[in-house]
């Protein structure tokens, strides 16, 4: 790539595939050196697989006009950006620092105004503000304008503030649902469907509903449902609607979780890919939606190489789910690459510094990576102690009607207590057998089965015949 293209080439490297697919739909370049350099860039961000370059014959101007035009584009359709403008036109009307030019840009968008936008409360509110500003400086002609506005559109600003309020109701009622495993909430999924669905709704609130459906579904291994709302907010982006790249990049990193139950996991790493080409909030959720598709495939060590490269966002995080998330998997990458000293020891201070939460949030999760440190280690001691501190079998127990239950750390406690002469071998291979007597074994457990089978076996190898007589 000679130097004089470069801007471009990074330019092009940037671009995401539905960003692609919108300027698609507006492409359309009479002359035909630029055609081709719109028709390569859009290439190159829908197929990366097949490499296509750029040709450095043609005048640099024409590639700095297909930017501006692309960048432009996508600027008006960026909903982020409208937020950014509105906010700061309320900032500076606080501080008295709003410019004629300015006003008269947000007079006229308000006077032009014929549908609910994704950032109808922002302005809506905005308005409302600015009436007042208005008012006060004796600006009869722009303060009827705005009150016009406020009037016309004043049902439908309490419809969404309704909306905005059920669908926080909503969000506290499902997310309990995942972290304290209480009865699915599906009677919200109708609903949420329709504001999802409805074009007069504002885009916000639609892009809330649709988080919400997809967090449903993913919980529940609704896999049917899940795709169809992936395929219609696809299109939405194709199409420029409830666009920006925040929406997209979380957008990216939800279509990991859908592929990976799909188990089509080759999708799962390019979308896995797609979400951390940037740094925002959710960077860390995002690694380990990654992550986990790496130890899904057995490759710890591009898994440990990305935990290690975002451990600056992991030690600024505020989000305790995630950050448990985190080192989970870094004491599992660490364990199955040979390093369970290591592990063993971040695991001790981690549980020391952020017990609370991790009791709170997802106690399985982090418990089943440390105890598998732990059993590596032959550490049955702290494996016992642990369980009589928190009581962990029991509390696993209480997930046992969940559809990828398996009784892991029961399994490893009773190997602990026969390996350290706890309890006989009669009662430790009857805890086994009654164990496995009443799982249900399905296709969503069958992978961790195997993975649990496999560990135990290593330290006392007649499980493996057991495992297989019972699995089998």
């Amino acid at each position: 790539m000679k130097p004089k293209l470069k801007v471009f080439d990074d330019f092009s490297k940037a671009l995401l595939p539905h960003e692609a697919k919108y300027l698609q739909t507006l492409g359309n370049f009479q002359e035909q050196e630029k055609q081709e350099i719109f028709r390569t860039l859009i290439h190159k961000s829908l197929h990366p697989e097949k490499e296509l370059s750029f040709n450095p014959a043609f005048d640099k101007r024409k590639y700095h006009y297909i930017k501006t035009w692309a960048e432009k584009k996508l600027l008006l359709r960026d909903v982020d950006q409208v937020a950014q403008w509105l906010l700061n036109f309320n900032k500076k009307l606080a501080l008295d620092l709003v410019t004629s030019k300015e006003e008269k840009i947000l007079i006229d968008y308000v006077r032009n105004y014929k549908t609910i936008t994704f950032n109808f409360q922002i302005l809506y509110q905005t308005m409302r503000d600015y009436r007042s500003y208005l008012l006060i400086r004796m600006r009869y002609e722009d303060h009827i304008v705005v009150s016009n506005f406020l009037e016309n559109y004043s049902d439908s600003y309490q419809r969404a503030k309704e909306i905005e309020e059920k669908l926080y109701q909503a969000t506290i009622e499902i997310t309990d649902q995942f972290t304290r495993t209480k009865e699915t909430v599906i009677y919200w999924e109708k609903w949420l469907k329709k504001v999802f669905e409805a074009e007069t709704i504002n885009g916000n609130n639609r892009y809330k509903a649709f988080i919400l459906l997809a967090f449903m579904y993913n919980t529940t291994g609704n896999l049917i449902e899940l795709q169809a709302i992936f395929d219609q907010i696809d299109a939405f982006f194709s199409q420029g609607k409830l666009y920006c790249r925040r929406l997209l990049y979380n957008y990216y990193s939800s279509r990991v979780l859908l592929h990976s139950k799909q188990r089509n996991y080759e999708e799962a790493i390019y979308y896995g890919k797609l979400s951390l080409r940037q740094t925002n909030e959710d960077t860390l959720m995002y690694v380990n939606n990654l992550v986990s598709i790496y130890l899904r495939l057995d490759q710890p060590k591009l898994a440990l190489n990305l935990l290690e490269s975002y451990d600056s966002i992991y030690e600024k995080t505020q989000n305790s789910l995630q950050r448990i998330i985190y080192i989970s998997y870094y004491l599992r990458a660490l364990n199955e690459l040979n390093l369970s000293t290591k592990a063993e020891n971040i695991g001790i201070y981690f549980l020391q510094k952020y017990e609370p939460e991790i009791l709170k949030l997802r106690w399985h999760h982090f418990f089943t990576s440390y105890l598998n440190v732990l059993y590596k280690n032959e550490n049955y001691t702290a494996i016992l102690q642990l369980d009589k501190k928190f009581n962990l079998a029991e509390l696993e127990n209480q997930r046992k009607n969940s559809d990828n239950f398996v009784p892991h750390l029961l399994w490893l406690i009773s190997t602990a207590s026969f390996l350290e002469n706890k309890i006989s071998k009669e009662k430790y291979f009857r805890v086994l057998t009654e164990s496995l007597n009443t799982l249900k074994i399905n296709e969503s457990n069958q992978y961790l089965l195997k993975n649990n089978a496999e560990l135990l076996s290593k330290n006392l190898p007649d499980l493996k015949f057991f495992f297989k007589s019972h699995l089998t």
